[in-house]
């Protein structure tokens, strides 16, 4: 009997080793924003002006895997990139937040709006692709 519990183990920990990654939320906020404040909805109502200090694009995630990707890309209204990051995912993580951003610009933010994708990427597969925007009208 103890083989069988030892099967169930395995099979266990192998499922569990090849989790799909879930994504929890995702978000805008003017500042850096904080993992925990994100997760008790403090960015819910984000308002973007012209002359906020600046915009961030955030994302809480869990059951990333060794060897996942994880990029952010920020746009603006004119479809340019304001901020971009790529992060590769070298430990299991249970539970994983980050951002990219950028500061206000010189003139102040154009109006219209602004687009944060999210992608998780396993080998050569797009695990979970998101879009989410924020306007300044």
């Amino acid at each position: 009997m103890k083989w069988f519990w030892a099967l169930v183990a395995a099979l266990t920990v192998s499922t569990a080793a090849f989790a799909d990654p879930n994504l929890i939320s995702l978000g805008f906020s003017l500042r850096a924003p904080e993992p925990m404040a994100a997760r008790q909805h403090a960015y819910d109502q984000t308002d973007l002006t012209l002359f906020s200090p600046g915009l961030q694009f955030w994302a809480d995630l869990s059951q990333l895997e060794p060897g996942d990707h994880l990029v952010l890309r920020l746009k603006g209204p004119d479809g340019g990139i304001l901020a971009e990051r790529d992060i590769p995912i070298d430990l299991a993580k249970d539970r994983f937040f980050a951002f990219t951003g950028s500061k206000r610009p010189d003139r102040g933010w154009q109006n219209g709006a602004y687009t944060g994708k999210l992608q998780v990427i396993r080998g050569d597969r797009i695990l979970i692709e998101e879009t989410k925007q924020i306007a300044l009208p």
